[in-house]
């Protein structure tokens, strides 16, 4: 695989590798929120993965990139959770080392989890770019083989995966809406959705609070911000990267911002009438759709439902104001 690129046979060559390893997650379609919206919605329920999230597709692709040698050599990550914990789960299954450094405020739910397929956990700095630091620092120490959480072209390859799962199963799709932190799950999914059907509207959503994504987007460049906060802890990368970046350049059509209120009732809303649990990152994009994004009458839209990894405290807070 080209170190500048993923194409859309690296999706294709991810999804041969992978499948015995991951859920190929139901694609719902939601009544009630279709009746919400006017649109004809579906929910890609990624929460369904054996660690609660999409990251554990471009994971398991990463590993299975590498030879034996590399792999005897252990892994290394940084993680605000999800991609943590898929690390660490792939880690179990192929019997490597791994270490994951998460930011000091990780959610403790997602840290436990972690440690419990036997990864060693260690805890570093405010968010996930100085976590990120870090954890370079331990590789060039160890010498360890690093498993970056979005900027890697096996890991977009991997995400891309759901991409042919939506087509599949809705072939006529018209919009996917996705979250956005690095962007290593949008760009995958709109390198397969493009190829298969390049008319499809590709739409990324961040937090208000952690807008670095739709601002170097709309700016046509990389912008860095100083710090983020919102309650979408899998959102809070401050800035993207060259890879993610360039492919969302030329693949995503808009970039859309939803607040943390918008987030908490998307994760409501999920609970209460679809039964579904999703953390505030893998709800922001049906936030987004609820919220933010108008669909024409009886558009097809797929909201990626990305995590269910969420903490029980901020389950508890949201209950409590309702």
């Amino acid at each position: 695989m080209k170190e500048e690129a993923v194409s859309f046979q690296d999706v294709l060559e991810a999804y041969r590798k992978i499948r015995n390893f991951v859920i190929r997650t139901p694609t719902y379609m939601s009544v009630i929120f279709s009746r919400r919206t006017g649109a004809e919605v579906y929910l890609k329920l990624e929460s369904f993965q054996p660690v609660g999230s999409f990251k554990i597709r471009g994971a398991i692709n990463k590993i299975c990139s590498l030879s034996p040698s590399e792999l005897k050599k252990g892994l290394v990550a940084s993680s605000s959770g999800n991609h943590g914990l898929s690390v660490a789960y792939a880690a179990k299954i192929f019997g490597v080392r791994a270490v994951v450094v998460v930011p000091e405020n990780a959610v403790k739910e997602k840290v436990e989890a972690i440690e419990g397929y036997g990864a060693e956990v260690v805890k570093y700095g405010k968010d996930f770019d100085e976590a990120y630091s870090k954890a370079i620092e331990i590789q060039k120490e160890t010498k360890a083989i690093f498993v970056h959480a979005f900027n890697d072209p096996f890991v977009i390859a991997g995400q891309g995966t759901i991409g042919l799962e939506l087509l599949e199963d809705v072939p006529d799709l018209d919009t996917i809406i996705a979250p956005v932190g690095g962007g290593g799950l949008i760009s995958g999914v709109a390198i397969a959705a493009k190829t298969l059907k390049p008319n499809i509207k590709i739409v990324g959503v961040q937090a208000e609070g952690a807008p670095a994504v739709y601002r170097s987007w709309k700016a046509g460049k990389i912008v860095e911000m100083a710090s983020v906060r919102t309650v979408a802890d899998g959102l809070t990368s401050r800035k993207p990267l060259d890879l993610t970046f360039n492919t969302m350049r030329r693949y995503v059509d808009d970039i859309l911002l939803v607040t943390d209120r918008e987030i908490g009732e998307a994760v409501l809303a999920l609970l209460r009438e679809a039964h579904i649990l999703a953390e505030p990152s893998g709800a922001a994009s049906l936030a987004a759709l609820l919220f933010r994004y108008n669909p024409k009458p009886k558009e097809k839209v797929a909201a990626i439902i990305s995590g269910a990894n969420i903490s029980i405290d901020y389950l508890a807070s949201l209950l409590r104001k309702t």
